[in-house]
């Protein structure tokens, strides 16, 4: 059989992590010995001779490469076997650096553990628990006997007793001691307790007047806690269809929605002082949470009852929607504690000093020009203390209700945010949280005991509503209805019977069934009824694969890809924020002939009507050839550009775009649905990084708003990283070489000169802030722009043309610095990518920069913005040494990108001549360095074995030794 290939990999990953298990246990057992103890049990020779067996049988990749490419768990298989290799190798290099630098192997535990430390061991146990867990994730690949084996491994990586626990889930747990309550009245909260001398620091109240310094930074503090997606997903959400979800505020008992249970139960909770914290409601993906969330938050009803409970007390709420496809912010804890807290201070505002006290006391500190340029970041442990601060001082003082939806689109560890929920509301009486998710079992596991529903078994009438609402506004429809009213019910029922609880299926089918024209009969409505199938991810695959014609398969894959490569190039740059596409984007791309590009030579800006039919002509594509699985919601009110002389076509242009719901992204993501997607544009000139960065073109040739040339680089920054990203992704030549430089010269349009174009470059605006570049020299702005995004091709067939040939670099002056070396811009990310848009540096472009024929000198002296003199060299060991204090460097990494990369990095470098005995001088952080102390530090901390190389190619270059 072809489908089926046995693999060793499975027994030598199971022997290795077995291996690797009682080292680890080993190293334990010595750590916990007395650091003058002259002798313990540690056969070095034995370990040596283990792990080069088991290097040797590693080496051996998955059989029947040659055949043709893996499959998902094969290749799965392979990768984790490539993984223990490093790991075995670094464990053997470990093990001769120790001998190397410990004048054989130590006889005491102190020089032992101080060249194999325990922070070492912890990250090896730590990466052994990972392959495990990967290994598992294919069990179901393996033989009887491997799976056997494999147990016995996670049974013996269990048993491992390494101390404490080092993240606070533990501590989160458990409830905290029960606030004292605030005397009625009494709401004087003290910032800082006594100031000098016992004298009384200021205090806050409702009533304290803030001084005009004092508003400033409140209000400063509470826009830093919004993000410009913060509204998105609550924006997106589908409103309740008329009539729907009313059945749970009605006072008629419907045994079709269970009414008698939940009506009673959700009523108490809202009103109820003595009940429990939370309000759990539970569905089938699909089935309206978010929607009935929404409708729960908004209605009238809500807060009559909420206000009931919370008495003479005021009533304080707010919300927040998980989105799995949305913005870092909106999937994550940080997002969720940012929101919240704006929303609850928002209406609290004498707390700001309060939950923040660190930051108020700063920023208090500051002078007012020191505030202007300073910034906020925000940590997620002093996010959670913050929400506790505002619980724990609004104790007596109001009531609290945070709804929270889609739990299960939160894209961490689960277990870490219910045991905060949890916490939280054991430890505050007077805040009630109002939950939502799928039904997985740790949420059961934690709220099936509280009071709650399960929406998929409670909105049959809402659905048959829905149904008879859209079929019967159908004329055609109607008729047809009117001749059969019995057939229409039976039609309706079928419907509904076949959604099974879920709305979303409800929804998609009515759609369709409405799209299809021409009935001449109800049953030729019910046979068409039939043809969906009631699985939700077999409705999707009828609606895309089977269903549709050829030109619709083959539109459909552009959008699909054209969504998921934004995500991509969002995601390489981390602008979670521009994630969501813009209809007018979108458009764009879609409607671009990639057979026949043309790109406009002079600026202009779109009119109503082009605007209006590309918008058009896409939105229908949405509902028409995708079924409705693609969709527009109206950009949010916290949208940036919104003017109010917007005109229609300009606000439809500003829609936002995204899948109906979480369940297509999650069908979408499923590997052999993606490949069968991928293989509808194969053999077509479509890429769809290449029509982006084209869209990003013609969005600057064709903009919304009137014309004028400026400096304002703030406008087109958004732009600017995804369109050179999307070319460093696109595997078409074309966008390097052709379209990134129609990027430029539509940029340069855009761009208001003040000198020469050739020193006044737009390009030059992005380096640094305006001081530290005004008097620096660029090597070719936009050729140093395109070196720092990684576009290897650009840069390569630059350097190439005759024209542009690097000239001999250029000596300093009084009056004019040396520029600043190309080379150097990609260097600045060797180690870590800094939060910035930029990737890491790419040993290909330093490859093809260092091999050029006018050859970039490592060794070249320059004065880089901040006024230090160096050489890119030294630009390479100083990143080295800064990520080696900054924790940069991981342990037994086996990531591509980490240490493999920036050692292939440093081995160019030395090969192109770099001095071995560069010295970096002593920094703010840091005593003076060589070349061979900078790479020796590394040999012993970490171990790996290509750290090890390169000292040796260090050595052999002439570096000298090293400094104790």
């Amino acid at each position: 059989m072809t489908g089926h290939r046995t693999s060793p990999a499975p027994d030598q990953v199971a022997y290795f992590l077995q291996s690797a298990l009682q080292l680890v246990g080993k190293l334990y057992e010595i750590h916990g010995l007395d650091d003058e103890q002259a002798s313990f049990d540690w056969d070095a020779r034995s370990v040596v001779v283990r792990f080069e067996v088991l290097n040797s049988q590693l080496s051996v990749p998955f059989p029947g490469r040659e055949v043709g490419p893996l499959v998902e768990h094969e290749q799965a298989l392979e990768d984790i076997r490539t993984s223990c290799r490093i790991i075995t190798r670094t464990i053997l290099s470990r093990v001769n650096m120790i001998q190397t630098f410990g004048s054989g192997y130590p006889d005491d535990v102190g020089t032992f553990k101080r060249f194999w430390p325990r922070e070492d061991v912890e990250a090896l146990e730590e990466r052994l628990g990972t392959l495990m867990s990967g290994l598992e994730m294919g069990a179901q690949s393996l033989s009887s006997f491997q799976a056997g084996k494999m147990v016995h491994t996670r049974e013996s990586l269990d048993s491992l007793d390494v101390g404490d626990e080092r993240d606070e889930r533990e501590r989160e747990a458990k409830p905290a001691a029960a606030p004292k309550r605030t005397p009625k009245g009494y709401n004087v909260v003290s910032l800082f307790d006594q100031g000098p001398a016992g004298k009384t620091a200021r205090s806050y109240t409702k009533d304290t007047e803030f001084t005009d310094q004092e508003m400033i930074i409140r209000d400063f503090l509470l826009e830093s806690l919004k993000f410009s997606s913060m509204t998105d997903r609550e924006d997106s959400v589908t409103v309740a269809h008329g009539g729907t979800f009313d059945w749970i505020f009605s006072a008629e008992n419907t045994a079709e929605h269970g009414k008698s249970g939940v009506e009673e139960s959700l009523t108490r909770w809202l009103s109820n002082v003595h009940d429990s914290g939370i309000y759990w409601i539970s569905g089938k993906p699909g089935s309206g949470k978010s929607t009935l969330v929404h409708f729960l938050r908004h209605h009238s009803k809500t807060t009559d009852l909420l206000q009931s409970w919370a008495g003479d007390e005021p009533l304080i709420t707010a919300g927040f929607y998980f989105w799995i496809s949305g913005t870092l912010e909106q999937r994550s804890q940080t997002g969720l504690m940012r929101h919240l807290l704006f929303q609850l201070l928002d209406q609290e505002k004498y707390l700001v000093p309060i939950v923040f006290p660190a930051k108020w006391k700063h920023y208090l500190s500051l002078s007012t020009r020191e505030r202007i340029r300073a910034s906020v970041s925000w940590g997620l442990a002093e996010l959670k203390d913050a929400l506790r601060h505002f619980m724990r001082h609004t104790v007596g003082q109001a009531k609290v209700c945070l709804f929270i939806d889609g739990l299960d689109e939160f894209a961490g560890d689960h277990t870490g945010i219910v045991s905060f929920l949890e916490a939280m509301a054991s430890s505050f009486p007077h805040v009630k949280f109002c939950l939502s998710s799928r039904p997985l079992p740790v949420f059961r596991a934690a709220f099936g005991n509280n009071p709650g529903l399960e929406l998929h078994d409670l909105t049959r009438q809402d659905m048959l509503r829905y149904a008879e609402d859209h079929l019967h506004g159908n004329a055609s429809i109607q008729t047809l209805f009117a001749g059969d009213p019995t057939g229409a019910s039976s039609l309706i029922e079928e419907v509904v019977e076949r959604a099974d609880g879920v709305f979303l299926w409800v929804t998609l089918v009515v759609q369709s069934l409405l799209r299809r024209r021409g009935y001449q009969s109800i049953s030729q409505m019910q046979e068409y009824l039939l043809q969906h199938p009631a699985d939700i991810d077999d409705l999707f695959t009828y609606f895309i694969f089977e269903q549709s014609t050829k030109d619709q398969t083959f539109l459909i894959s552009r959008l699909f890809q054209l969504l998921q490569a934004r995500e991509e190039a969002c995601h390489a740059t981390g602008q979670d924020e521009s994630v969501t596409m813009r209809l007018w984007e979108l458009a764009l791309a879609d409607q671009l002939d990639e057979a026949n590009i043309t790109i406009p030579e002079d600026v202009k800006q779109a009119n109503d009507n082009t605007i209006a039919q590309l918008c058009s002509t896409t939105k229908t594509h949405f509902s028409a050839d995708c079924a409705g699985l693609i969709i527009t919601n109206p950009p949010s009110q916290t949208t940036i550009r919104t003017k109010s002389s917007e005109t229609p076509s300009q606000q439809l242009a500003q829609s936002k775009v995204s899948y109906i719901h979480r369940t297509v992204k999650d069908y979408l993501s499923l590997r052999p649905i993606w490949s069968r997607i991928l293989s509808l544009t194969i053999g077509t000139p479509f890429d769809a990084h290449l029509s982006l960065l084209i869209s990003h073109i013609l969005q600057l040739k064709h903009p919304l708003d009137p014309f004028h040339p400026h400096r304002q680089t703030d406008e087109w920054w958004p732009l600017i990283p995804l369109a050179f990203t999307h070319a460093r992704l696109s595997p078409d030549p074309r966008a390097q070489l052709l379209f990134i430089p129609a990027l430029d010269q539509a940029l340069t349009q855009h761009w208001s000169f003040r000198d020469d174009p050739e020193t006044d470059h737009w390009a030059r605006s992005l380096f640094s802030n305006y001081e530290k570049r005004k008097k620096a020299v660029f090597e070719r702005p936009f050729l140093s722009l395109a070196a720092k995004f990684g576009l290897r091709t650009l840069v390569h067939h630059k350097l190439q043309d005759h024209d542009t040939l690097t000239p001999a670099p250029t000596p300093s002056t009084e009056n004019q610095p040396a520029p600043i070396p190309l080379l150097t811009h990609p260097l600045t990310f060797l180690s870590h990518r800094r939060k910035t848009v930029y990737p890491l540096c790419d040993p290909l472009l330093i490859a093809s920069l260092l091999a050029h024929p006018h050859s970039f000198d490592p060794n070249q002296v320059y004065t880089d913005l901040d006024k230090r003199t160096y050489t890119p060299w030294l630009l390479v060991l100083e990143n080295l040494r800064e990520a080696e204090r900054r924790r940069w460097i991981r342990y037994y990494d086996t990531d591509a990108d980490g240490t493999a990369r920036m050692a292939r990095i440093v081995e160019l470098f030395l090969q192109a001549g770099a001095d071995p005995n560069a010295v970096l001088v002593k920094s703010q952080f840091d005593p003076e360095a060589t070349a061979l102390e900078v790479i020796t530090s590394l040999y012993r901390k970490f171990g790996g074995q290509k750290w090890g190389a390169l000292r040796e190619l260090l050595v052999e270059r002439g570096a000298v030794g090293v400094r104790e």
